[in-house]
């Protein structure tokens, strides 16, 4: 039907498999990230336990194949909880539980280069606790999750970072009653929606 706009179908498609969780994922050109809670990675089909492939609560996948991509494995020391990319799909932002990426301190978001799986040098914000949500725009990167802080500044669930460098930026919506869990960007870039336990934002009402 040509008013019918085009959907997926529901056919099942190969994709390397993990031992723990999935929490987030999001796809760049024909790459595919995931971040969760695990600590292998498996071919399809493959049996639990067998032929597996240390991965470290991140990990990149073929979206055509569903095979692992075998340069990117960076080492996450606590769980990832959500994945996001920049618009123009360069970077790849990652926040969750961990406090270190490789080694190098990373206080629960972390920023890579897609094209080579690098580790972003100059963004690594101190934030307070954990992050479940990131939305991004080419200037700045918006985060909310379990946290009253950022470094030595008070931020309540929600806090911005300018993308070049990780500066904390001066937006500071007041959630109350409970942490954000999901953030999402209008897409002109200019209004951010936001869920999750809060019970009010900057003073109204607004469960939810």
């Amino acid at each position: 039907n040509q008013a019918t706009p085009p959907t997926v179908s529901a056919d099942p498609l190969p994709a390397v498999q993990i031992d723990g969780v999935v929490w987030s994922q999001t796809i760049v050109g024909t790459k595919v990230f995931a971040g969760g809670s695990f600590a292998n990675a498996r071919p399809a089909g493959a049996a639990a336990g067998t032929n597996l492939t240390p991965r470290a609560n991140l990990l990149a996948y073929d979206l055509t194949t569903g095979v692992l991509d075998t340069s990117f494995a960076p080492s996450l020391n606590a769980q990832a909880r959500v994945v996001a990319a920049s618009p123009d799909g360069s970077r790849l932002y990652v926040g969750g539980d961990f406090t270190t990426v490789d080694g190098q301190t990373r206080s629960r978001i972390a920023a890579f280069d897609t094209a080579t799986g690098a580790l972003v040098a100059s963004f690594a914000p101190n934030v307070g606790y954990q992050v479940y949500a990131i939305a991004a725009t080419a200037t700045t990167v918006y985060v909310g999750g379990n946290f009253q802080g950022v470094g030595t500044s008070a931020r309540s669930y929600l806090a911005a970072f300018r993308a070049s460098d990780g500066a904390l930026l001066d937006w500071a919506p007041r959630a109350a009653g409970g942490f954000v869990r999901a953030l999402s960007l209008s897409p002109d870039g200019t209004r951010v929606a936001m869920g999750g336990h809060l019970t009010s934002l900057s003073g109204p009402s607004n469960p939810g």
